[in-house]
């Protein structure tokens, strides 16, 4: 669905039970996919149906568009350089921002940046155009539009992913209302050498180095007033 693969484990700093770090283990695979012949990557799409059987499946896909021309853009990063709005950083969970035009993260497959359509100058106020300017490769395009793509495939692997369960569910615990009251994904970002402070953690309400931890596992699971009926199986 994302504009890029990797899913939740990209956000992840290491993984047990060898603590190695989580980019190091999936970096090698998201290359592989994405120069992989017989591989032909869809990203910043949603499934809008599935009909048939096996082996005779056609699937409905939506594209949103990136108002970048794929082939053209060689993942530079110059547009990225120029432009002058900064959003919120959906990969670091919003803990520290990033270009209006980016590349959702270092070592992203595909490597191509998109546009945040609600933030950017040009589509909101009709001005700007940085980004435009300074592409050596002509690879900006405003008047991109939703593609609807269909595909006969012979079988389809079901891999629907993790939604993160919404912490501010629970009262009790203080997200939202505390600063430093963290979901485990956000953590997960301040440890990271990639993440917002650089490996470093401190605490959000003062930046200062935090002298005890607590974690609070399983919030939201088993519970089918908040969350879900489930075990997270963590």
């Amino acid at each position: 669905k994302g504009p890029s693969i990797g899913g939740r484990m990209a956000q992840l700093d290491k993984t047990f039970p060898t603590n190695d770090c989580a980019m190091c283990i999936l970096s090698p695979k998201l290359v592989e996919t994405g120069s992989h012949p017989y591989i032909n990557i869809i990203t910043n799409a949603e499934l809008l149906n599935l009909e048939g059987h096996a082996p005779y499946f056609t699937a409905t896909i939506m594209k949103r568009p990136r108002y970048i021309n794929e082939e053209k853009c060689t993942g530079c990063g110059i547009c990225m350089t120029k432009c002058p709005v900064k959003i919120p950083d959906e990969y670091n969970k919003n803990l520290s921002t990033i270009s209006c035009i980016r590349i959702p993260f270092p070592q992203a497959v595909p490597a191509l940046p998109l546009i945040d359509k609600e933030h950017c100058l040009f589509h909101q106020r009709g001005r700007c155009r940085l980004c435009e300017k300074f592409c050596e490769m002509d690879a900006i395009d405003y008047e991109q539009k939703e593609e609807t793509i269909e595909l006969n495939v012979g079988s389809v692997i079901l891999a629907i992913g993790s939604e993160e369960f919404d912490a501010s569910l629970k009262d009790e615990y203080g997200y939202k209302a505390f600063p430093n009251v963290l979901t485990s994904i956000e953590y997960e970002r301040y440890l990271s050498a990639s993440g917002p402070t650089k490996g470093h953690i401190i605490r959000p309400s003062d930046e200062k180095e935090p002298k005890k931890i607590a974690f609070i596992q399983c919030v939201g699971s088993r519970d089918m007033q908040a969350g879900a009926e489930y075990c997270s199986a963590v």
